[in-house]
């Protein structure tokens, strides 16, 4: 699972890879062959590596092992990971730590926002690819973030046309606008 960066933003990897992480590592755990095997997760020095591998077995403790974020962060509470970081260029102006997103997980499955064995992994990669739309459920059925439409397009950037009908589809009735004009709010 490698995170593809934007600018200086290095994670934490999205659902969809954390989702198949999970279900590969699971796979492995649980399989007759590796019953007594031991399993390693190796990530290498990388500061910004290990932050999101932390944050992967994180999530596997979470959504496999149903642990809490806080019981799930107890074995890498001693390390020092570097703050997740906005996509934006520029200085970030938040903090966003490994066991924020544990905690964010934690609450998306509380809340019935996300659940492993209902999840449509092929329908979410493929909608937040840049060159598809970049949209995803925040919170599923009710709202959905997604990137902004221009009235003249370029690369990876759409008119709102591009959109209309993926929201017919989703059942989106509604959009409103959070950034600068860049489209006709008519369309």
């Amino acid at each position: 699972m490698v995170y593809q960066p934007f600018f200086e933003d290095f994670g934490p990897l999205n659902l969809g890879q954390t989702h198949c992480f999970c279900v590969e590592l699971d796979k492995l755990v649980t399989h007759q062959d590796y019953k007594k095997a031991k399993i390693y997760h190796y990530c290498g020095e990388n500061p910004k590596k290990k932050a999101n591998a932390a944050y992967l077995m994180g999530a596997y403790q979470i959504i496999a092992l149903k642990k809490t974020a806080k019981d799930a962060w107890k074995p890498f509470a001693k390390e020092s990971f570097p703050d997740f970081r906005d996509a934006m260029k520029g200085v970030s102006t938040y903090k966003c730590t490994v066991l924020h997103c544990l905690e964010g997980l934690e609450w998306a499955i509380k809340l019935g926002w996300y659940n492993s064995a209902t999840f449509n992994v092929s329908e979410y990669q493929y909608y937040e690819r840049v060159e598809n739309g970049d949209l995803n459920w925040v919170i599923p059925g009710k709202f959905i973030a997604f990137s902004t439409p221009v009235d003249t397009p370029q690369d990876f950037s759409f008119s709102p046309d591009y959109y209309v009908p993926i929201f017919k589809k989703f059942g989106v009735t509604m959009v409103i606008r959070l950034n600068t004009k860049e489209y006709d709010r008519e369309v």
